[in-house]
């Protein structure tokens, strides 16, 4: 369960849907940009958004493309 206290902060990441795990990792949900938004629109002012779209390495060492949502949102 998750408890959202007023004036509190919401600090984490979201995959998007160009991420190469959206193909393979079916329990994983992966998310547009306008989906995100949504999720903070009636109770958030968002802070401090940004999507970084990227080939990489993930921490065993795999290379893959990460599509990632970073937020900060303030509850009201």
């Amino acid at each position: 369960m998750t408890v959202f206290l007023k004036n509190g902060y919401f600090v984490g990441n979201f995959l998007g849907l160009n991420d190469s795990w959206a193909k393979i990792k079916k329990e994983m949900v992966f998310l547009s940009k306008e989906q995100i938004l949504d999720l903070f629109k009636n109770s958030f002012e968002i802070i401090y958004f940004n999507e970084i779209e990227k080939d990489g390495k993930t921490g065993l060492g795999n290379l893959k493309h990460w599509h990632v949502y970073n937020v900060i949102a303030k509850k009201y």
